[in-house]
């Protein structure tokens, strides 16, 4: 079995993460190139992109996995690597020395159980940095999305 990468993305990748994104109702999320992407040979099975809100905190912005690899484990490989390392995932970011992050989301219905396999736990929208603790409020399809709130706690000591 080949081995998986994961790396920034470069222009040639944009339609196909596009693609993967739609499928769950996202989008690219600015420059292409400040998304990840996780690649088996040539192949992108999915992708995501971290924003640095502050010195400490990171939002995941989209995040999605082809639906051809759900259920295999593609998607904890990648939301794992940006989690536990979002500062080496998040393009334009200032960096981060050491101490406690943390990384929200905004989860949507049944997402939010993938999430919370994954280390994050529900929190109020208030936790989140602005602009992400409104995305929802004039949304006219919240009451399908049933979007949640969620965050991950992460600790980096330096050696």
């Amino acid at each position: 079995m080949m081995d998986y990468q994961i790396i920034f993305a470069v222009p040639d990748d944009e339609l196909e993460l596009r693609s993967i994104l739609i499928e769950s109702d996202m989008d690219i999320a600015g420059d292409i190139e400040d998304h990840v992407v996780i690649k088996q040979g040539n192949e992108i099975l999915g992708g995501g992109m971290l924003a640095q809100t502050d010195d400490d905190v990171y939002h995941l912005l989209v995040f999605a996995v082809r639906q051809t690899e759900h259920s295999r484990g593609i998607g904890s490989r990648l939301l794992t690597a940006m989690v536990m390392e979002p500062w080496r995932y998040c393009l334009n970011g200032p960096g981060f020395d050491d101490g406690s992050y943390t990384v929200t989301t905004v989860a949507k219905g049944e997402s939010a159980r993938f999430y919370a396999k994954n280390g994050f736990v529900a929190c109020a929208f208030s936790e989140l940095a602005y602009p992400f603790d409104q995305q929802c409020d004039e949304c006219p399809d919240v009451s399908e999305c049933k979007p949640s709130a969620m965050k991950f706690m992460g600790c980096r000591i330096n050696d």
